[in-house]
């Protein structure tokens, strides 16, 4: 069975580090994951989150001024 993320995208490590960050803070579960395969993005790592947490995430990252660049729906195997 699949595993379906919400996945945000960001230009620099230095960004991702930082919405990681902000989420541990806001206790919202995530990861840090390699960019997906086939995907255009600056940076070579993302950070995702379940489908559930996909609002209180970008809640939490826009009101620390960290909304991701680009916000995508991947499935690993």
């Amino acid at each position: 069975m699949a595993d379906r993320r919400i996945v945000f995208l960001y230009p620099t490590t230095h960004a991702v580090m930082h919405a990681a960050q902000i989420l541990e803070r806001a206790a919202i579960p995530h990861d840090i994951i390699p960019r997906p395969k086939g995907v255009d993005a600056d940076c070579g790592i993302a950070v995702s989150v379940v489908p559930d947490m996909r609002e209180p995430a970008l809640t939490a990252l826009r009101g620390a001024s960290r909304e991701p660049s680009r916000v995508l729906e991947h499935e690993r195997p």
